[in-house]
């Protein structure tokens, strides 16, 4: 008697390297350890993660099976009203996310878009996307020092 798991199509990842404008951190802890890190590292920067998007369950609803993923939208209001008066046309780019990836060795990949450049086509942004990426860095000096 087969099983939903055992219908699941495996999918493999394919490149890892970061396109221009985004960041790659291996995270120096597990995967569960990271996703608790992260979201420590957003409330101390008084962040708040909006939602946690599953692409794991969501892959296998539709047959398909991958290890352990999860991708975190946060914000902060504070933000978003500077940025709407800064320049309304740049509320496409937030809320800002990171994804986490469990790679098939056990290692623990963060992907994030870098700030600055994923504002910096829009005028007016250019203070608020500063601050923003100082933010970003702070969220990952705090999971990288997880292990220490």
């Amino acid at each position: 008697m087969n099983t939903a798991s055992d219908s699941l199509k495996s999918v493999s990842y394919g490149e890892m390297s970061p396109p221009p404008g985004e960041a790659v951190v291996m995270s120096p802890v597990g995967f569960d350890a990271t996703l608790l890190r992260l979201k420590q590292a957003f409330e101390r920067q008084d962040l708040w993660v909006i939602h946690e998007i599953d692409p794991q369950m969501l892959l296998a609803r539709g047959g398909h099976s991958i290890g352990k993923a999860r991708q975190l939208l946060f914000f902060h209001p504070r933000y978003a009203a500077r940025l709407l008066e800064a320049n309304p046309a740049a509320l496409i780019e937030i809320p800002l996310k990171v994804a986490v990836l469990e790679l098939p060795d056990g290692r623990v990949m963060v992907r994030h878009v870098d700030v600055a450049s994923q504002f910096e086509r829009h005028p007016r942004m250019k203070a608020l996307a500063s601050e923003l990426a100082d933010v970003m860095h702070g969220v990952m000096a705090h999971l990288m020092a997880a292990a220490s």
